[in-house]
Parts: C-alpha cells; structure tokens; sequence
C-alpha cells in the first residue's frame, strides 16, 4: 500500500497534458529499476484519461479507495482527474497510455478493468520508440484507440482488485497485511499490535469497504494466492505463503472466493486464450 493518506489524495495536484496536438495519445514506460519498490510518484492527477496496463511482471494500481494487481495484459482505465499512483514488483514493466478526451470513441467515466492485445501492447511500444510521419502515427493511434475500446473478451477471473479504507486509522493495519498477507497473528493480536480497538476496526472496515474486516484479509490472501498458484508455486507453499496452516483450511477459503478448487482454477485460467496471449 502506498503511505498516503486522505488528505494526500485530495491535495493530489494535476499534472499538464502529455499529449500535443495533432496526436490522439502517448504511453510512458516505466520499469522496477526507475522506481524499486517505491510508488512511481506521490497521488497524482492527469487532465487526460489513462489505461494503466502491465507488460511484464505485476503493476499496482493504486486509487483513493482501491488497489489493482495487475499481470501482464491486463489494465485499468482511469478516468481523467481521478487521483492515482503505482508501484511494480521486481523484474516488472508498467505502461501508461494517455488519451485527452477528443481522442476517444465513448468516455472513459468510471475505473474499468480492460484486456490490452498483444498486438497493441507491442505497437504502443512501437509508437514509443520509433520515428515516423505525423500522419502515419495518427492513424496508428486511432486504430489502437478503437481496439482498446472494443469490449473486452470474456476471461477467467483473476482480476485483483482489493477495496481500501479511507479512515487514516487503519492504515497502519492495513500497510502491514497487504506487506504480510500471510502473518498468521489473529485479528485480536494485529489490533492490538497497533493500538486499535475491535469495534472500530470492524465497523470502519464495514464502512468503508462493504465487507467485514476477516473478509477483506482473506481476499488479499486469495489476490496474492492466485497468482502464486499461476506462477507455479504448489498448492501446498501456496497455502503455507498465505498464512494458512493446513492446505484444507485454505482449499475452503479459496473455493468461497473464486467457485472452484485450486487445481481448477489453474486449469482454467492456463486454458483461458488471455492467459496464453498475454502471460510472460
């Protein structure tokens, strides 16, 4: 979790557009070694919409009341205006595709998961780096605006998005799981290592995120279990990893959040033609 808190979001200031005319958008590209584990920037704002998009390794979005994991391929549309920030894991790359609002074919009005094509992501790239006329770049970038907003293939669920608390109280608590999902300290111990009352926790929890605070754990647990399983970490590691003493107890938790076991969703998700497009 990036260490801001809601009076940083909205002192978020709005940077100037990337994009000059005539030219629809512009990506930026940004690795793990131009930020580490640190957010690329403090929350900011841009006065263009933008896809937030993964090319290698997992990005985290970061938003005033949530959190997006994503892999490679998958992105998130954020409106213009919306306060946001990232980070990447190690060995990652994150993109970020800026279009002013004259330049796309339906509003981007709400935060939105999207497939980018791998035909897309190469090219956006490819507009990145290379020299070439102004009139060609153009109608580059108008087809590829009119890819990413096609509607989106269906896809296996795998989506991370974790709904965060606004109240500044919390989120102490709240950097320490998401850093630690599998601490195996209860909710009791955690509460008191942090000097929060029970009651309070649950009901800013309640509050702010629609769900009880054990929920929303065990839904950070399952983000971060996903993926591992994806990656190829056993079942087993995978439960251990997330906090989970024995693999039955986390076999449970994981049927109730995705609908199916483990080897299942490993099956589908390695199935899914996203996954084969898009994972590297």
């Amino acid at each position: 979790m990036s260490p801001y808190s809601r009076v940083d979001w909205d002192a978020s200031p709005e940077h100037p557009s990337s994009v000059a005319e005539p030219y629809l958008m512009g990506t930026g590209v940004v690795t793990d070694e131009d930020t580490g584990s640190r957010p690329l920037s403090p929350p900011h704002r841009h006065p263009d919409a933008m896809l937030a998009w993964c090319y290698r390794g997992t990005v985290w979005v970061h938003l005033p009341h949530a959190m997006w994991r994503l892999a490679p391929g998958q992105g998130v549309w954020i409106p213009a205006h919306t306060p946001h920030t990232a980070h990447h894991e190690r060995d990652s790359t994150g993109c970020y595709t800026y279009l002013p609002a004259a330049s796309l074919i339906a509003p981007v009005e709400t935060v939105a998961q999207v497939l980018v094509p791998r035909a897309v992501q190469e090219m956006l790239l490819h507009l990145g780096i290379n020299d070439m006329p102004t009139d060609l770049r153009v109608r580059a970038q108008a087809v590829l605006i009119e890819m990413l907003q096609q509607s989106a293939p269906e896809t296996a669920d795998g989506w991370g998005e974790i709904p965060m608390p606004s109240d500044d109280r919390v989120h102490p608590l709240v950097r320490a799981i998401l850093a630690d999902p599998g601490d195996p300290r209860g909710a009791r111990e955690l509460f008191d290592v942090h000097g929060l009352h029970e009651r309070t926790v649950l009901r800013i929890f309640q509050h702010d995120t629609g769900m009880s605070f054990a929920r929303w754990r065990t839904g950070v647990r399952m983000t971060l279990a996903a993926r591992l399983i994806i990656d190829g970490m056993p079942i087993g590691a995978a439960a251990h990893r997330c906090g989970y003493a024995s693999s039955s107890a986390f076999s449970a938790s994981f049927r109730a959040r995705f609908g199916m076991t483990a080897r299942e969703y490993v099956a589908r998700v390695r199935a899914d033609p996203a996954h084969q497009l898009y994972w590297r």
